[in-house]
């Protein structure tokens, strides 16, 4: 559903997909559902908060509302993004009520009132709606037998389609059977940690993460792997290091995210190896946010 709304001059409001609020349930945001409290309780995402006052719609009842919620679970630790989600499909008394909610909650997020209101930087509104998420990640909605065990869990960062980036933490057996992981491509000074299922085709780099590591040997059948993967056997692929932004790990995504297939050559490579500063690796969440931002004019595999 889209909503028209009152835009604070103090902050930017953005729409996003699908894959993008998945890649946030990780992090300490604010996710408010504005559905009704009967559908909310029925089922919703992971970690959000229901924020229909009705029937007083007023910024004290919203206020109030988020004062039990920061008693309850304490304050936000990325305050500076707030996600809001709604129905995609609904008639329109509903759409009205939804919107009016949706305007009185902006304009207590920029007020006085919000005490993380100096911190806001960003509004996300979900576009897809809460059934477009429930049909995509199930198990990640409250209505799901696996959620409790999900909600817990550590979760790749969706880079595109058929790819994941993560950490070793993601080499769980609940994720890969829920995202459909068939390949794992995975980088670390030691021994690859065994999966259970016989089902998945692994992929082992045993490598330092040191500036004396010649990465220049490996990323060239990393990338056909990746390629031969998702392009020819219809695969979903999860790329991980043990701490999700290690060198190895972060440079072959620049790599096979940012370039075009005809020009990953030895000298594409050598260069982007050198843009990564092992000292200061950049986080598998920039990598997704900044290859996003190239998603318009980049090719795929």
């Amino acid at each position: 559903m889209s909503l028209d709304i009152c835009k604070p001059s103090n902050v930017t409001i953005s729409a996003i997909p699908i894959k993008d609020l998945y890649n946030h349930l990780y992090w300490d945001h604010r996710i408010y559902d504005l559905r009704s409290k009967e559908d909310y309780i029925k089922s919703h995402i992971c970690r959000a908060h229901n924020m229909n006052p009705s029937p007083v719609i007023t910024v004290d009842a919203i206020a109030d509302i988020d004062a039990q919620i920061n008693s309850e679970y304490g304050r936000a630790e990325q305050s500076s993004e707030v996600f809001i989600y709604t129905d995609a499909e609904t008639h329109y008394e509903n759409y009205q009520l939804q919107l009016r909610i949706l305007n009185i909650l902006l304009s207590y997020l920029t007020s006085t009132r919000n005490h993380s209101n100096k911190s806001l930087k960003q509004i996300y509104t979900f576009i897809d709606g809460y059934e477009n998420f429930h049909s995509t990640f199930p198990f990640l909605c409250s209505d799901s037998a696996y959620f409790h065990e999900c909600s817990l869990l550590v979760w790749p960062s969706y880079v595109r389609p058929n790819l994941y980036l993560g950490s070793a933490m993601c080499r769980n057996e609940t994720v890969i059977a829920m995202l459909n992981i068939t390949h794992i491509m995975s980088f670390s000074e030691y021994n690859e940690n065994e999966i259970k299922s016989t089902n998945i085709t692994t992929l082992h780099w045993q490598l330092s993460d040191s500036l004396s590591t010649n990465l220049l040997s490996v990323f060239p059948s990393a990338i056909t792997w990746i390629s031969k993967a998702i392009n020819d056997e219809n695969g979903t692929v999860l790329v991980h290091c043990d701490q999700g932004f290690g060198r190895q790990c972060n440079s072959l995504e620049k790599i096979t995210l940012s370039r075009k297939r005809s020009v990953s050559t030895l000298s594409t490579i050598s260069e982007v190896i050198q843009t990564i500063d092992v000292n200061d690796p950049p986080t598998q969440r920039s990598i997704v946010k900044s290859y996003h931002m190239r998603q318009s004019t980049s090719q795929e595999l």
